[in-house]
């Protein structure tokens, strides 16, 4: 299990991020604080590896540049789980030191928003021309994940998605056609049992067991792990139509086992056919040696209808900012185009905005589809994660594990996780 939220968090996490800074906001009638000598101090909560933090750092310089008498301390901690990250938030208020900007993951939104911590954006984009452009620029499914009950409350700053990656090679010593956008389950299904050798040399499809990597299934069959007002739907006839279809892949050893293959190496020493990923495993990839000659990438195939899963992190604003004109600044610093594109440059995150996502200089060229990442991110579903998402994912998993292992059937194990999930979602 730790292993599975270590993968998560690293991509999504994000997997998993990387984050940046810059300033602008409505102007003030009283003093510009650019031109003021009375020394102001703003604080950033961010989370990441020391580049992130590098990349907060020099977007930081570059507010100081036009705001020299304010002092931005930045705290980066490590994300074991995100409910460590708001009650670390929570302290830090408690004591004096309310974080005017922070960092959040979207898994971390909604508990964010129930403890009152973050300031709603929408009037604070309104009022600010370049965040008014900046807005129009993100794709439209990214805001989604950032808004509660009709309120935005961050601008992303890097997102992460799911598409089929497929080895060119072994497609065309099979005589396969290449998939193409549209197909569906049955043609990835009959493209699977095709591609796997009888000797266990090669799989058809390699089955990340991760929370975020199994989405894109939900999503394609029209469902996912809660309703519209936030409520678990673990157990919905999709959900369990969904996994029965997984299962029968572990079944019939069309894919390795779920819970202990490293998929991705595998996939880059040429044991499976397809895999589902992002772009965080370009670069390792690439390393290993695969070239565009070797793998290309293709939309989720489709049971009901199109789709994918994102996840991601944006910066927000925390609802205790003494000063929110400085930290408007500070935000518009962050989500810079400057810090964006350093953001995706560390080749994990997909940039939020098309005209970076889009942009060959940032995202490469391999594969050849690299840029079918970016519709991907267009027609995704942000990653289900309620108040509640610690017990969701961990119920969820362990309920798959059971199933994969053969312990139980998809409908008993999505019930008993249905059931514990409800116990958590009403304390």
């Amino acid at each position: 299990m730790k292993k599975r939220m270590k993968q998560l968090t690293a991509f999504m996490l994000a997997g998993i991020m990387v984050f940046s800074m810059i300033g602008c906001g409505p102007k003030k009638e009283k003093e510009d604080p650019a031109e003021s000598s009375e020394k102001e101090v703003l604080r950033v909560l961010n989370w990441g590896s020391t580049e992130e933090e590098k990349i907060a750092d020099d977007a930081i310089a570059r507010f100081n540049e036009d705001y020299p008498n304010v002092e931005v301390k930045q705290t980066c901690v490590p994300v074991d789980s995100w409910s460590d990250f708001i009650q670390k938030w929570i302290t830090m208020s408690t004591s004096g030191e309310a974080p005017d900007v922070i960092n959040l993951g979207l898994e971390a939104v909604q508990m964010a928003v129930s403890n009152d911590l973050l300031e709603p954006l929408d009037d604070i984009v309104a009022n600010d021309d370049s965040l008014t452009e900046l807005k129009g620029e993100y794709a439209e499914a990214l805001l989604e994940g950032f808004n509660v009950d009709s309120h935005l409350y961050g601008l992303p700053s890097g997102t992460q998605t799911m598409v089929m990656y497929y080895n060119k090679t072994m497609f065309d010593e099979a005589g396969i056609p290449y998939p193409q956008d549209g197909w569906t389950w049955n043609d990835f299904l009959a493209d699977a049992k095709a591609l796997t050798k009888a000797d266990g040399s090669v799989y058809g499809y390699g089955l990340s067991s991760s929370y975020f990597q199994l989405t894109p299934w939900w999503a394609t069959n029209g469902t996912a792990l809660v309703t519209k007002d936030s409520k678990p739907a673990l157990n919905s006839t999709e959900m369990v139509e969904a996994v029965d279809f997984l299962n029968n892949m572990v079944k019939e050893k069309i894919t390795p086992d779920p819970i202990s293959s490293d998929v991705y190496t595998m996939f880059s020493s040429k044991q499976l056919a397809m895999v589902g990923a992002g772009r965080w495993v370009l670069d390792t990839w690439q390393d290993a040696g695969l070239t565009n000659a070797d793998f290309n990438c293709v939309q989720w195939p489709i049971n009901e209808k199109e789709g994918s899963v994102y996840g991601g992190s944006a910066w927000c604003i925390g609802k205790n900012a003494e000063n929110k004109d400085l930290a408007i600044q500070l935000l518009k610093a962050m989500v810079s185009n400057e810090t964006l594109r350093a953001t995706a440059e560390g080749g994990q995150q997909v940039p939020p905005t098309e005209s970076l996502a889009t942009d060959t200089d940032i995202m490469g060229t391999t594969p050849d589809n690299i840029q079918g990442i970016w519709k991907a991110v267009t027609i995704a579903s942000p990653i289900a994660a309620p108040t509640y998402f610690g017990d969701l994912e961990q119920s969820l998993l362990r309920g798959l594990e059971e199933v994969f292992s053969g312990a139980k059937e998809p409908q008993t194990a999505l019930d008993d996780a249905q059931d514990e999930v409800m116990s958590a979602a009403e304390k």
